[in-house]
């Protein structure tokens, strides 16, 4: 969904929620990669970004133009990606026709769910069916539609940190674009793999199936990690007035700063560390429950529709990829490989550059004409 214009390096904001990450890059178009300059997290208060949608927009706005400031950001052309519920995805089967008649027949079979919004709606030809019962060959269509609302609103958010909208996304096209082709952490190749995509945020759990390059399934599950979180702030502001604990002396917990919140790296998820601590392995284990049923779910579900090779590896990225020891647990309870991913062929950064936190960010920098 072009707003207008294009520049060699650009701005791009991942508006999904609230910790909402930024970064400076450009995409290569020759060679098809990604080489990312500058990056930065934003937390912000958990109801500023509700389901993808601004609810606090004078906050969000002065907390990214602080960090615009601090990180040295003096792009102005900026795309933005975002997820929610009022994002409308279809798979269609349709006629080959000429591309007027595909873009009237795609508009009315989207409109025809029977929305009352005004809609805004792109789509992408990604291959071709035979009608089991005329024998005449199709397109397979991926439609996705945005509420024309929520775009203005998106435009008039960028252009009050004075920013120039330039694309709007969404991040399961940006996904679909990122990992069209390439290598996975150096040894798995997308092309030839049946792979599990998940996405770890604080209030939802993205789970995509990844078919040879191309997300055949793509769910967005309405639990995320941000218990286990508080959780374990609880118990190191108690911690911070006690004794220390096994649990206190792991998270390094001193009473100076048992108010500070618990990074998520230093939370240990593996079965056996949280036992010592009945709090923490309540969360983790109802977390994990969710996590393991939807994960199944997607995967038996997408096999046996699809018709699909078996999923040889998951992977995880998002700020819930940080956990320590996630990939292992996960592994243990799903009986299959886990991964963190942590790198992936198309794409360069600096030095402190963590993919698993910017795969949106770095799926809208890649513009399709």
């Amino acid at each position: 969904m072009d707003f207008f214009g294009k520049s060699e390096s650009e701005l791009v904001i991942d508006c999904s929620s609230s910790d909402l990450k930024v970064a400076v890059g450009r995409y290569n178009t020759k060679n098809r990669t990604i080489a990312i300059d500058k990056v930065g997290i934003i937390p912000l208060e958990g109801d500023a970004i509700n389901d993808g949608a601004i609810a606090d927009s004078f906050g969000i706005v002065m907390a990214v133009k602080h960090a615009i400031a601090r990180l040295d950001i003096r792009n102005k052309s900026c795309i933005l990606t975002t997820e929610g519920a009022f994002v409308h995805t279809r798979d269609l089967e349709l006629p080959i026709v000429k591309k007027e008649q595909l873009k009237d027949m795609v508009k009315y079979e989207v409109i025809g769910q029977g929305s009352n919004r005004e809609l805004s709606i792109d789509y992408i030809v990604y291959g071709t069916a035979i009608d089991e019962e005329t024998n005449a060959d199709k397109l397979k269509v991926r439609a996705t539609a945005v509420p024309t609302d929520i775009i203005k609103e998106y435009r008039e958010f960028l252009k009050n940190m004075d920013l120039t909208p330039v694309s709007l996304d969404v991040n399961p096209n940006a996904v679909r674009k990122l990992f069209s082709s390439g290598i996975i952490n150096g040894n798995v190749s997308i092309v030839q793999s049946t792979l599990l995509l998940i996405e770890l945020s604080s209030r939802t759990t993205t789970v995509t199936v990844l078919d040879h390059g191309f997300p055949v399934l793509s769910r967005r599950l309405q639990f995320g990690h941000s218990n286990i979180r508080q959780v374990a702030d609880s118990i190191k502001r108690v911690q911070g007035n006690q004794q220390q604990s096994s649990l206190a002396r792991r998270l390094n917990i001193t009473t100076a700063d048992a108010d500070v919140s618990v990074p998520v790296e230093d939370i240990d998820v593996w079965n056996e560390t949280v036992a010592e601590t009945p709090a923490l392995q309540s969360a983790v284990n109802a977390y994990f429950k969710s996590l393991v049923d939807a994960v199944s779910r997607t995967a038996q579900f997408s096999i046996s529709k699809y018709r699909i090779d078996s999923i040889s590896t998951c992977f995880l990225y998002g700020s819930g990829a940080g956990y320590k020891k996630i990939d292992k647990e996960l592994s243990r309870q799903l009986g299959t490989q886990v991964e963190i991913l942590k790198s992936l062929s198309s794409v360069t950064g600096p030095r402190d550059f963590e993919l698993p936190q910017f795969v949106n960010c770095c799926g809208a920098l890649i513009r399709e004409d």
